[in-house]
């Protein structure tokens, strides 16, 4: 079964390295303050545990290289591992240690509108 990547609002494509390593839909419940957020959350909870940002740092870039890896090698990867990359990416955009640029970071795609086959204007009408 075939995932839905595209919500009411579109889709987030999340790039690491040049990567894309996740693509996630854009709805009114998972926006991208809620993508924040839960770059957000795993700081404030790492913190609670007893990792400095450093220890968080160290984690959080090992473990994005290491999708960015498997998915180069084109080794699969397992849905709760792209879901802490994810985590990962927004935390250390949230610390603004990577830019959102070309190369690490966010697209957002709008929803694509469908077109009526039947109300298509076709180019070559005599």
């Amino acid at each position: 079964m075939k995932k839905n990547r595209e919500g009411n609002k579109g889709s987030i494509s999340l790039f690491f390295k040049g990567t894309l390593f996740a693509m996630y839909p854009l709805s009114d419940e998972y926006n991208l303050d809620y993508y924040y957020d839960t770059g957000e959350d795993i700081i404030r909870k790492s913190k609670e545990m007893g990792y400095n940002i450093k220890q968080q740092l160290i984690v959080y870039y090992g473990f994005l290289n290491k999708i960015e890896r498997r998915k180069r090698e084109k080794l699969p990867i397992y849905a709760s591992d792209l879901d802490k990359a994810t985590h990962a990416l927004f935390a250390l955009l949230r610390l603004r240690l990577i830019e959102d640029d070309e190369i690490n970071g966010y697209l957002i795609m709008s929803k694509r509108k469908r077109v009526n086959p039947k109300n298509r204007s076709h180019l070559c009408q005599l």
